[in-house]
Formats: C-alpha cells, structure tokens, sequence
C-alpha cells in the first residue's frame, strides 16, 4: 500500500490517496479518511451483514489489539488474514493498540512494556509479542508499538519516560518488520510521542526518521488517554503541538490521530494537515442513545447539532431522525419509534442510531474532502460551529428548566 499527497503544503487541509494496495490493484482511498473503529473486528452494535446496507463503498476497518487479544491462538490457528477471520475479508485492516472509545487506564508502567486491559485482566506487551501478533493478524495496516500514556496534565518526567519507551519500541518493531516476510507489503504507521512538549515531540521524530524510509506514516500519539473525555478536548490546548510536529514530519508522508474527536474539533485537524482519522466518536454518541443531525450539504436543514432519543419530547416525533438521510435508519424509523425501543431496552434501537451516526461521519467526510477541493472548509467549519453553539445553548436552557423543576 502506498500513500500519495495531491499538495506537500504543511499545515494546511490536503488530499491524498491510498493505493497499490495488495490484492486490490484497481482499489484507490482518499483522504481525508475516517477508520471504522470496531471491537473485535466488528462495528459495535452493527453486523458486517447490516454494514453493507449502509453502504458498499471498501472502508478500513480499525481493530484494536486490546479487543482481539483473546483470539491470538485461534487466528494462528486459523492462518490467514484476520480481515478473513472477523468475516469481512473485502475490508482492509488496520492494527492499533488500544481502543480510542474506551478510557485507557494510566500507570501500570514496566520499562520496555506497555499494559493493555483486556476481558482477562492486565496484559504486558513488548515489542517481540506486539509484533508476533501483527505477523499472525496480517494486516493491510498497522501502527507501531507505543508508550502513549500522555495528556495535558502529564508531568515532565512522565513524558520523557513515555518518549524513551516510544524510541524504542519502535527501533525493534523496524528491526522486525525489515526482516520478516509477512510484514513486507504492510502500510506502517510511528507513533510520536511526547505528550504537550513539542521540544520533546520533536525529539521523538528526530530518533525515528532514519527509519522514515520504511514508514509510510506517522501517528500523533498520546494526546490524551482516549475515550468519552476526547469529545470535549480544547482543541486550543493541543493545536501548538499539532501544529509544531506538522510543520517537521516528512510532507508526503500520511499524517494520523486517534481517539473520539468531535466533528468540528475533525475540521480543525483536517486544517493543520492530519489526514486519518476514525469512527470511535460514532460509538460514544450511540452509548448515550444521542444521533448526530449536523446540516452538512448547503441545501439540508437540521435543527440542531444532535439528539438524544431517550428524551419524551421525541416519544410522538414520527420524523426521521435527519429530514432527508438516505441511511436506512432515517428511510424506515421514526424518532419515535427508536425512542420506544430505547425505553423498552430493545437492542434495535442502537442498532437504528448506530448505523445512522456511521453513515453521516462517512457523508462528512466524503464533505470534508469536496470542501478542501473546492477551497470552502471555512465555510464548513463555520456552519457545524454555528449548530454547535446553538445546541449547547438548548442543552443548557433545557438543564436550567429540568433543575428548575426539580426545586420545585
């Protein structure tokens, strides 16, 4: 698989492509592009039979190690590609370490390990067992073993710790990968790490370029712990970082973040030059039953940036859940009825809600990449920014009147 950059320009919104891609010759990816966050190789709350009603355009799958740990021995056993073993075999895939919708544990730290909390309990990985299971999974793609655990409050000594651990990890996973057969053909993607000190970032990158030959991307890691908290991070407390490192990472190289970004805080990133991302967010919004609704073609209307199903205000709603989506959720449900299955406990209501979010985080960026074409991201921003702001402010005229209720 190989990466092509349309412009070299640094940090500034691009277009690329990923392409010779092994076994698929004629298949082409562009970026701006979202990963499809799975647990166990599968859409949570959604089969890859559904998934192929959402749309029938070939996706990444992203398949977290901590989430397929449990499955080492059987996919060697198995011995084939683990996008076969999960049964979607057209997909490609992509090998992370941890799952950005979950909350990562902090501590835990051992010199030359890092801990993964699986089903069974703690895990330690090294990079000999980290890259025995990328040699056993075979995957399209994969990111590099890293000491991640960073964010905005990580103390000096942490970050220097994290940075150590990160050089060199990745120096034996490249030893590794140059030697081993299997992982000839594999898209690798460094991790640099160094938490909010881009002096310290940029020492992270100065110790990794030499294998720069060898690597296809790089991974702007542990900027927080992922999970739920990623949706409501300042993007001001990160951009000096972002865009310190961008401006000095390899221009033609791809450029990737993880974790459960919101929609416009994406926009930004997308600005500063990141181009991979996934759909992680997608799975927090269904956990709290909420829909995203954000108008993003100039001629839709939406009244609001989203929704939350389990409110009784959508109990008599028979609207879909976007006035004109053309996802199977929005085309056969009302919001009423899903709120009905919320309330009942039905499986089906998340299933509805699930496949709606997936299907709008693909229209946006299938948006994204038409806007930066077309030179109007501006104008994107400006309008999710807008909806934003006035469903924040709904959210708080509906929590005064909820607390003003219960005084009474």
């Amino acid at each position: 698989m190989k990466f092509t950059v349309k412009c070299v320009l640094q940090r500034a919104p691009r277009l690329g492509e990923l392409s010779q891609i092994k076994g698929k010759p004629d298949l082409i990816l562009e970026t701006p592009l979202a990963l499809l966050h799975t647990q166990g190789g599968h859409i949570p709350h959604i089969t890859h039979a559904v998934f192929k009603l959402v749309t029938n355009e070939p996706q990444i799958l992203q398949i977290p190690l901590v989430s397929m740990h449990n499955y080492h021995e059987a996919v060697r056993l198995y011995n084939g590609r683990v996008s076969e073993f999960v049964g979607s075999k057209e997909s490609l895939t992509c090998i992370t370490l941890h799952d950005p919708s979950n909350l990562t544990k902090q501590g835990h730290h051992v010199k030359e390990k890092v801990p993964i909390f699986t089903k069974n309990g703690k895990v330690l990985y090294d990079s000999e067992k980290y890259m025995d299971i990328i040699e056993t999974f075979k995957p399209d793609m994969y990111v590099l073993l890293s000491d991640g655990d960073t964010n905005v409050s990580s103390p000096q000594k942490r970050i220097e710790k994290s940075l150590e651990n990160t050089v060199i990890f990745n120096q034996q996973c490249m030893d590794r990968h140059q030697k081993s057969e299997t992982l000839t053909d594999m898209f690798v993607i460094a991790p640099i790490a160094g938490g909010y000190c881009l002096r310290s970032r940029l020492k992270c990158l100065e110790s990794v370029i030499h294998n720069d030959p060898h690597i296809q991307g790089y991974l702007i890691d542990g900027l927080h712990n992922n999970g739920p908290e990623v949706e409501f991070l300042p993007f001001m407390e990160a951009k000096p970082v972002v865009e310190g490192l961008i401006e000095k990472l390899p221009s033609e190289k791809l450029r990737a973040v993880q974790g459960c970004w919101s929609p416009l805080n994406i926009v930004k990133l997308v600005k500063c030059g990141v181009d991979l991302f996934d759909t992680s967010y997608c799975r927090i919004l269904t956990e709290r039953s909420a829909a995203i609704i954000f108008a993003i073609d100039e001629k839709e209307t939406s009244e609001s940036y989203e929704i939350n199903l389990r409110k009784t205000r959508f109990a008599d709603d028979f609207q879909p859940l976007l006035l004109g989506c053309k996802c199977i959720a929005c085309e056969g449900y009302s919001r009423g009825y899903i709120h009905h299955l919320l309330t009942v406990q039905e499986l089906l209501g998340s299933v509805l809600i699930m496949i709606h979010n997936v299907y709008h985080m693909l229209r946006f960026f299938k948006k994204i990449r038409e806007c930066i074409q077309n030179g109007t991201l501006n104008n994107l921003e400006d309008k999710i920014a807008t909806q934003y702001k006035s469903f924040e402010c709904q959210e708080d005229k509906d929590l005064f009147a909820e607390n003003t209720i219960n005084v009474r």
